[in-house]
């Protein structure tokens, strides 16, 4: 599971979402963080269990593009697009045929990936998989940061 300690989160930070010969197995390209920030006023309730002086706070991953698929093989080839969200559900966002040679955009721009479950090891997840193996590249932009919300605010 990404955990991210800092001093103070940032706004965000772009991230590159790079997977060079996809394989032909669910591979995860990118997942929602958490973070663990100074909190020795004790002001969260979730601490972080390495130091208890640090709360760990939700995080997100926002898509800034679209994610590239390039088939570099010489036949068409499906990869399949995925979110497993962090309470183990999957949802399928597309099957795809791609020709040879050619790119595809897989329009998630504007897609949020969280991490609210402090307990939980997992947040988010974008998965791919490949009809065949080695076929495929993806390369895209994110960002990661922490996620907006309610300060403060007790549920």
């Amino acid at each position: 599971m990404p955990r991210i300690t800092c001093k103070t989160p940032s706004t965000g930070r772009a991230i590159p979402v790079i997977q060079l010969n996809v394989p032909a197995a669910a591979t995860t390209i990118a997942e929602a963080p958490d973070f663990s920030v100074p909190d020795p006023s004790l002001t969260f309730t979730g601490r972080d269990p390495a130091d208890s002086a640090r709360a760990i706070r939700p995080g997100e991953v926002f898509f800034l593009t679209p994610i590239y698929c390039r088939n570099k093989s010489t036949a068409t080839a499906t990869i399949t697009v995925q979110i497993l969200t962090e309470a183990g559900v999957t949802l399928s966002l597309a099957v795809l045929a791609i020709p040879a040679g050619e790119t595809l955009a897989i329009p998630v721009q504007g897609l949020s990936l969280l991490k609210r479950v402090l307990a939980g090891t997992n947040g988010d997840r974008l998965r791919v998989t490949a009809s065949l193996a080695n076929v495929f590249d993806i390369i895209g932009t994110a960002e990661e940061k922490l996620s907006s919300e309610h300060i403060g605010v007790e549920t």
